[in-house]
C-alpha cells in the first residue's frame, strides 16, 4: 500500500507540472483534473493505511 500512495502521489505531481506547461488548452484542463484525481485517491490510500493498535 505504501508503494502505491508514493507512485499515486508522483503521477499527481507530475500531472500537476505538466499542466503548467498546458495553460488555457484542453490538454491542460484535462491534466488539471488527473492531478486532482491523483491526489484524492492518495488520500483515500493514506487514510486506509492500517494504523498501530493503541495499548492501554
Amino acid at each position: 500500500m505504501r508503494i502505491l500512495q508514493l507512485v499515486l502521489f508522483s503521477i499527481g505531481v507530475l500531472a500537476f507540472l505538466s499542466a503548467a506547461f498546458f495553460i488555457g488548452t484542453d490538454d491542460g484542463n484535462s491534466l488539471w483534473k488527473i492531478g486532482i484525481a491523483m491526489l484524492l485517491l492518495d488520500v483515500v490510500c493514506i487514510q486506509l493505511w492500517p494504523a498501530k493498535p493503541k495499548h492501554n
